[in-house]
Formats: C-alpha cells, structure tokens, sequence
C-alpha cells in the first residue's frame, strides 16, 4: 500500500537473499496522489488494490509499468505510443463478478481478503455496475432462508440491463436446491440461471437465457453481441467499445484476418466490416456457436467461426498453406508463447495483439522480434480503474 515516494515506518517480517518482507506500521510522510479510498472495505478486501491513489496517478503508473516491461525486453526498439485511454467511469464499471461463497452460521458471499480465503463480506462494492449491486441483498437473502450448502461461487454477469447468474456447487445436486434454484429464477430479475456442480452428471442446470445481449458502437456501426456462461467478457463496456474502434483503425482493408481465442466474436465481428475476411478460432465449442449467431445476428456474413485449439489451428494453416494477412489475438495472462513461435512462418505481415498482462506480452513481443517483426504501436486501456491491472494492445509488422 505504499506509494513512490513516501517514507514509512515498517516493521521487518522475513529476510531474503535478494529481498525483505515488511509491513507498514505508519506513514510519516505521505505522497501528494495518496487519497482516501471509497469502499469501507478496501484495506482488507482483495477485490481492489489501488482506490487509495488518485485515479490520474492510477493511468500514469499502469502506463509507465507497462512501457518499462516492453523496453526491459526490447531496449533498442521504442514504439510509437498512442495517447493513454483513461476508462470513463472510475467506479461502477464492472460488469461482472465472481462472488466467493460459504456457509458457517448463515450464507456468506463476497472477494477474498488480501493474501487469504476468508471472505469479505460487504454491504455495497463501489466497482460493481448497478445492475449487479441490485441483486446481491435479494440472492444472499433467499440463500440464507433455503441453503445449498454445497456453493462455492456465483459468477453475475450483467454488460446491460440483462442479468445471467452461474452458481457453481460441489457435489450433486439435491432436490432442494433445484427448487431453490426455481425460486431464485422466478423471484429476481434475472434472465438466465445457470447451476454447476462438479459431481452431478448432468454438466449444468439452465433456466431462462444462456446468454446476455450488449451494444459495440465504433465508426457508425452498431452491433449486438451475445456472450454468457463459461465465456470471456470484458469487465469494461466503456472501455471495450474505445479498444473495438482501436483496433478496427489498425487494420487496413481489404484485408484477410485471423483471429485467435475470438470468443463469441466481441472483436471478430467489428473486424469483419473493417476487412474483407475474418476466420475466428475458438476453443470453446458452444462459444464459437454463439460466434456464428453473432455474426448472422449482424450481417456479417464474411466472418466464420471455427472450434478449435489456437495452436492447434496455426499448425493447420501451416500445414495448408492458407493465407491472411493479418493475425489478431486475445490470450488469457499467460500469453501465447507457442503460437508465437509459430506465426513468423505464416504469410501474415501485422500482428495485432491484445493483453492483459505486460510481462507475457513482453516475452510474446520478444519473440517475434526476433524473427523479424518490429513493435509499431503500443496503447494502453485501462480496463480495470482501482486496480494494478494493465489492458493493453500492440501492433507489429513484418
């Protein structure tokens, strides 16, 4: 919790070779960008890291952190920087959560403490959307009045007026909580309710939707995008639509993109009426088939959505000789350091790549460095306000 530049009293708790382990018993002085966090809960609760630094401060460490990883990795190559995107809501932004849970006397629901599983328990969380917010008191309460002991978390997701609920379960599924599940559905506002449990054979329980509904706005177009249980969605719509219009600058048409671990087609469908062809790989099966409906839902009828591996699918291209020009991908944190190693060998000349993590984005980079690509342009989004996460996209060419 201490920022550059303050001088604090700490007290010692463990030695290291290289490094010591203090805590912070008091600040004598403190810096000019410190400020009073919002939530009550913030020094205890893992959910949020940064809400005691001003929010312009936030954007201007993220960016440096960033910017010293690439150059740490590539200190001979300074690519040109676009302007920082600030996100434009700092609080009640995100739209969507995973509450931890469990049951000792009553229902518990909340984030992790810092540096444990115990869970917080809060009363409002000021990053959460409102969507999100209106639901929590009506959820824990029905869960404390009809207990499915074996919960271990609720996922909520709510990019616009549409609310899913996934509630992952150890254990099979009992009758009771199937009628708990019921009433869940038919007493909140919700409009899909999703139960899994690790030890029933039936893989989930679904009322109602699977999938919820959000706009993409970017150069006149409007597009609606459908994604829900078990995929990946963007905790920032603000933010999201500014990294879409990003991105679809960056490309060049006609051109003829692939795109890696797509989703259900949140940039792939941009993209495609930004480029003559789109192919989007996707691991996730029901994911890819959300992507085909997203793209007849659009008229995009010159994206296809394909099942399959990323690395799995660039040994293929490989394989058969296929072509495209451009290469955009999404990993999760731990990059893509395989894939890498295999695009230098395809016909694509940009490499459009967006991360949530700067230290694999730097090694990525790295990599392709070294078989002959030059870092262009590097941007940073900050997806992510009150905390150390940094969203970042960098294009490369041949």
């Amino acid at each position: 919790m201490v920022l550059p530049g303050e001088l604090v009293k700490v007290r010692l708790i463990r030695e290291h070779t290289s490094y010591l382990l203090a805590e912070v018993e008091s600040i004598l002085e403190s810096s000019p960008f410190r400020v009073k966090p919002r939530c009550d809960y913030f020094f205890i609760c893992g959910g949020c890291d940064w809400q005691h630094i001003s929010y312009e401060q936030q954007v201007q460490y993220k960016s440096s952190l960033l910017h010293d990883e690439l150059t740490r990795m590539s200190p001979d190559e300074r690519a040109y920087s676009h302007p920082d995107v600030a996100s434009p809501r700092w609080f009640g932004y995100r739209c969507h959560a995973t509450l931890q849970c469990s049951y000792t006397t009553e229902f518990l629901s909340g984030f992790f403490k810092k540096a444990s599983r115990d869970i917080v328990v809060f009363d409002s969380c000021p990053v959460l959307n409102d969507t999100i917010q209106s639901i929590l008191p009506e959820l824990r309460t029905i869960l404390n009045r009809h207990p499915i002991y074996s919960v271990t978390s609720i996922e909520i997701h709510a990019p616009q007026d549409e609310l899913l609920v996934l509630v992952r379960c150890r254990g099979s599924l009992s009758r009771h909580d199937l009628k708990t599940m019921h009433r869940i559905y038919d007493e909140l506002p919700i409009a899909g309710l999703s139960f899994v449990s690790r030890g029933d054979k039936r893989r989930d329980h679904v009322l109602g939707q699977r999938f919820s509904s959000y706009e993409i706005s970017s150069g006149g177009l409007n597009m609606n995008i459908s994604s829900g249980f078990g995929g990946f969605m963007q905790a920032n719509m603000g933010i999201n639509n500014i990294l879409v219009e990003h991105l679809m600058n960056l490309v060049q048409s006609p051109e003829i993109i692939m795109e890696l671990f797509s989703g259900s087609g949140n940039f792939s469908i941009p993209l495609s009426f930004a480029a003559r062809e789109v192919t989007a790989i996707e691991r996730n099966s029901r994911l890819a088939a959300q992507g085909k409906l997203n793209a007849k839902k659009n008229s995009a009828g010159n994206v296809k959505f394909i099942a399959m591996d990323a690395l799995k699918a660039m040994q293929l291209a490989l394989n058969e000789s296929l072509h495209f020009d451009t290469v955009v991908l999404d990993p999760p944190r731990e990059g893509a350091r395989h894939v890498m190693e295999l695009l230098p060998k395809t016909p694509a000349n940009k490499i459009i790549y967006i991360s949530c993590n700067p230290s694999t984005l730097s090694r990525d980079v790295s990599i392709l460095r070294k078989a002959g690509f030059s870092l262009k342009s590097l941007r940073f989004f900050d997806m992510f306000p009150q905390t150390y996460h940094i969203e970042s996209v960098a294009c490369l060419e041949r």
